[in-house]
C-alpha cells in the first residue's frame, strides 16, 4: 500500500500512514508505549490509537485517528481548552495506582502539546506520539500542557486571553492551587531551556539539531519570561470561578 509521510507530533523519526494505519520508527520509548497503550485500550480510553503491533518493516503499527495538530487560538474552539484538560485528567486517573505507573502518582503523556494532539473542528480528540510517557507526577504533564497550549510570547495572542485559556484549561483538568500550576510551568520551560541550552553546542548532534535546539531555547525562556511578567494577572485569572 502506499506511505503517505505524516508532520503531526514533533519527535518522531519517520511516521507514515498506511490505509488506516500509523507506522512509526521504534524508539527508546516504543516498548513502554506500546504497554501504556495496550492499557488505555483495555480500560476504554478513548482519545490515544491503539496499539497494532510491530510491522514487517520493525515499525509499530497504531490505528489512524483522522484531524490535525493546532499552533495558534485561532485553530481551537470554543471549549477546547477545557477538553484537553479533561483528556489529560482522564489519562492520569486510568494509570493511577496500576503498575505502568511504578511508584509514581501516575503515568503522564509527557510531551501533550498541541503539536502532540489531534484535533477535529477545533476540538481535542486524541494524543499522539507517545514516546516520552513514563511514570511520572500530575502536575508535571499539567504544567507541560498549560505552558504549551495557552502561554504564547509569539503570535499576537493578548495576554488576557491566555490568561482565559488558562483557566479553562485547569478547571476543564479540576482544581489545581494556582501557584502551584504557574510553578509547574516555569519548571517546565527550564527544563527545556537547560536542555537545549547544551545542546546547541554538543558536536555530536547535527547542525539541524543544534539549530533546533537554538529555536527551542529561545522559545522556552520567552514564554518564561513571559509568565514572570505577567505573574499576577495570571493568578488573579486562575484564582476566578470558571
Amino acid at each position: 500500500m502506499t506511505e503517505e509521510p505524516l508532520t503531526a507530533g514533533k519527535n518522531a523519526v519517520e511516521v507514515v500512514r498506511v490505509g488506516d494505519t500509523v507506522r512509526r520508527a521504534r524508539d527508546a520509548g516504543a516498548a513502554f508505549a506500546a504497554l501504556v497503550l495496550t492499557h488505555l485500550e483495555s480500560v476504554g480510553y478513548p482519545h490515544a490509537p491503539r496499539y497494532l503491533g510491530i510491522d514487517e518493516h520493525g515499525r509499530d503499527i497504531l490505528s489512524f485517528i483522522q484531524g490535525t495538530t493546532t499552533d495558534h487560538p485561532t485553530q481551537r474552539a470554543h471549549g477546547a481548552y477545557a477538553g484537553g484538560g479533561r483528556m489529560l485528567r482522564e489519562l492520569h486517573e486510568v494509570t493511577a495506582g496500576h503498575f505502568l505507573a511504578a511508584d509514581k502518582e501516575c503515568v503522564i503523556h509527557g510531551d501533550p502539546g498541541p503539536f502532540n494532539t489531534i484535533f477535529q473542528q477545533g476540538l481535542p480528540v486524541a494524543f499522539i506520539d507517545w514516546s516520552s510517557c513514563r511514570p511520572g507526577a500530575r502536575l508535571e504533564d499539567l504544567g507541560y500542557m498549560a505552558w504549551t497550549w495557552c502561554i504564547q510570547s509569539q503570535g499576537r495572542v493578548p495576554i488576557t486571553e491566555q490568561a482565559r485559556h488558562l483557566r479553562e484549561l485547569r478547571d476543564g483538568y479540576g482544581f489545581i492551587e494556582p501557584e502551584q500550576l504557574l510553578d509547574a510551568m516555569v519548571r517546565r520551560q527550564t527544563c527545556v531551556a537547560d536542555i537545549e541550552a547544551v545542546n546547541v553546542n554538543d558536536p555530536k548532534l547535527t547542525p539541524a539539531r543544534r539549530r533546533h535546539a537554538e529555536a527551542a531555547f529561545a522559545w522556552a525562556t520567552a514564554d518564561r519570561e513571559l509568565i514572570h511578567r505577567h505573574r499576577t494577572l495570571l493568578l488573579s485569572a486562575l484564582k476566578q470561578s470558571g
